[in-house]
């Protein structure tokens, strides 16, 4: 029995020794992986604490309290250090630039090493999350990151030129995180009305005993014949040719009248709506009516044709500086032919042309309007040819002098509205362009022809 009980309690303790002899193992594995994870997860952390960040003329100390031996910097120009008595160095920033520093302390073998980068005093004053980062690589800047506007790009790249100086290069691998296209409407919007009022008298009366009498307008009468012993005989025009004219003509009593009366009312309104699409940056131009040929004489009696364009046409450059700023430098016209100013040159009748034209600079959001050209003009003129005395007469004196007042006023704006777009997705829809809703092809064209406005069918094309 004894026997029994010592070879019991002996396995029991071999159990309970190979048991704890598993638990030892497991633990032992886990602080194996607990511990490897925590050495990767601060590895990159240890990575950056090695690279050293400095601007010009700012110094840094390190390894405080430690016996430094040796010292070893890559680009003295970049960067200068000086061993402390105390223990440690002075790390000291003198030019923009990369280099790298080495420190040997007393019982070690391997030096401690750094990375410093030497930022000039422009760059770190502009530096934050959104700015693009400035490396200087010997007398090359490097710009890299990504910026949301274009205002922290164009500092960033005045402070990488800053950086290196007028020998430098400048090497931009950064981006805008903006749209890069842009739509800009165009709105040429003129006004003009012109008012005329004309009025003008002729009179002539005769006797049988044969005493006549008569008031013309200038230029109206034409020829006089008679004397002393013939009868008054007289031709003449109307006062106003292209005026309405009230006669009146009494042969009994041998009275002429001829009243000429004429106003009028133009209106009229030109309205131009050219669109273009560009790329921040680029220049675009557009043109929507033709070339007129002009004469040009030259020497020895030739003759050169030069093409001048009329009709509407916009210019622009866009240049996204946010998501929601647009800088645009935008040159709309519109132009027509004007054949009541039209020279002859060697035979052939050239038309002046008529040109609203604006350029500008101008900074806008997506979708905000400006007026960036107007113009208001009125031109009044007033003539009356009178007789001296008899016109100064109330009411006699209407019968004895002529009218001509016009008035034209003419108002001119030019808006633009510039948009952030996007091109249309592939495979979408594309919009109708126009006229295809109401174009029609195959239509019955014999029964609206022979039945006219009593056909209920529709004729082809894009009208009924």
């Amino acid at each position: 029995m004894t026997r029994k009980r010592q070879r019991s309690t002996g396995s029991n303790r071999w159990k309970r020794a190979a048991l704890a002899a598993c638990l030892a193992a497991a633990l032992a594995v886990d602080v194996y992986a607990a511990s490897r994870d925590a050495s990767q997860a601060e590895a990159p952390s240890a990575a950056d604490a090695n690279v050293i960040a400095l601007s010009t003329g700012v110094q840094k100390s390190l390894a405080r309290g430690r016996t430094i031996t040796r010292v070893a910097v890559g680009d003295p120009s970049v960067a200068d250090v000086n061993v402390l008595k105390g223990g440690g160095v002075l790390l000291v920033g003198k030019s923009a630039g990369t280099t790298n520093l080495m420190l040997w302390e007393r019982g070690r073998d391997a030096p401690l090493s750094y990375t410093v980068e030497v930022a000039a005093a422009a760059s770190a004053a502009l530096a934050d999350a959104d700015a693009p980062q400035v490396r200087v690589l010997g007398k090359t800047a490097v710009l890299t990151g990504t910026t949301p506007t274009m205002d922290k790009h164009q500092r960033a790249v005045a402070a990488a030129r800053a950086s290196v100086g007028k020998d430098g290069a400048l090497v931009d691998a950064s981006a805008v995180a903006t749209k890069s296209v842009v739509q800009v409407d165009v709105k040429v919007v003129e006004f003009s009305k012109t008012v005329l009022k004309e009025a003008g008298f002729n009179l002539f009366s005769q006797n049988h005993a044969g005493f006549a009498f008569g008031t013309f307008a200038p230029s109206a009468l034409t020829s006089v014949t008679g004397g002393a012993t013939s009868p008054l005989a007289v031709t003449a025009t109307s006062p106003i040719g292209s005026a309405f004219n009230l006669l009146l003509n009494s042969t009994s009593r041998g009275l002429f009248a001829n009243l000429s009366l004429l106003e009028s009312n133009n209106l009229a309104r030109v309205l131009a709506q050219p669109t273009l699409v560009a790329l921040s940056g680029q220049s675009a131009s557009f043109l929507a009516g033709g070339e007129i040929p002009v004469p040009v004489p030259q020497s020895l009696g030739t003759t050169t044709i030069v093409y001048k364009p009329y009709g509407i046409g916009l210019a622009l450059t866009p240049t996204v500086l946010g998501p929601a700023r647009i800088a645009l430098k935008v040159a709309p016209e519109a132009s027509q032919l004007d054949f009541a100013h039209a020279i002859t040159i060697d035979g052939v009748s050239v038309p002046a042309l008529t040109t609203r034209r604006a350029e500008t600079a101008v900074e806008l959001g997506d979708g905000e309007s400006f007026v960036i050209g107007g113009l208001v003009d009125r031109e009044t003129a007033s003539n009356v040819n009178k007789v001296p005395l008899l016109g100064d007469l109330p009411i006699i004196g209407a019968f004895f002098k002529t009218l001509q007042y016009s008035q034209q006023d003419r108002e001119l704006v030019i808006i633009v509205t510039p948009h952030l777009v996007a091109p249309i997705a592939k495979n979408a829809a594309l919009p109708s362009t126009p006229g295809q809703q109401s174009e029609q092809r195959d239509g019955p064209v014999w029964r609206s022809f022979i039945g006219g406005a009593l056909s209920s069918d529709a004729a082809p094309g894009f009208s009924r």
